[in-house]
């Protein structure tokens, strides 16, 4: 039993000594793990993989623009209006509906309300669909998709 107990023991340092041996790089962003792994976009380098502040209150991912009258929230709207579809994912039913959000590109800044859903087979996680007044305030329309970060307002 005393042969036993030392192997158990030394077993138990071993191991301790394995793990500590490895320790967690805590630089690297967590990453939402819904999001698609679309290849970037080549003329933005956009991804639509979602990097999630350590507060999760900070998104980012591609922006878009769309040209609908009328959103999943039933509110109208035309393309002059300051309005987003937010990604399915995120969009929980009509939960976001009429929320505000702070959306950044290029070093540039614009608010818009939340009106519509962008669905999944468009904008993944992060992502969010522009109407064209949001943006030209970012980017001029032929761009076509962007890099963003958004937050809530």
């Amino acid at each position: 039993m005393a042969i036993f107990n030392k192997l158990a023991l030394l077993a138990t340092v071993a191991l301790a000594a394995m793990v500590s041996a490895a320790p967690i790089d805590t630089t690297v962003p967590v990453r939402h793990t819904t999001a698609s792994k679309y290849p970037p976009s080549p003329s933005t380098g956009a991804s639509d993989d979602v990097v999630i502040s350590a507060r999760a209150s900070s998104f980012s991912g591609r922006g878009t623009w769309f040209t609908d009258t009328v959103g999943s929230c039933g509110t109208p709207f035309d393309t002059n209006d300051m309005i987003v579809a937010m990604n399915a994912a995120q969009m929980g039913g009509t939960s976001m509906c009429g929320k505000t959000v702070r959306i950044t590109s290029g070093g540039k800044t614009v608010t818009a309300r939340v009106t519509d859903t962008c669905p999944s087979q468009f904008c993944s996680s992060g992502s969010l669909d522009l109407s064209q007044a949001v943006f030209s305030k970012l980017a001029p329309l032929d761009k076509g998709v962007i890099a963003i970060s958004w937050e809530f307002a």
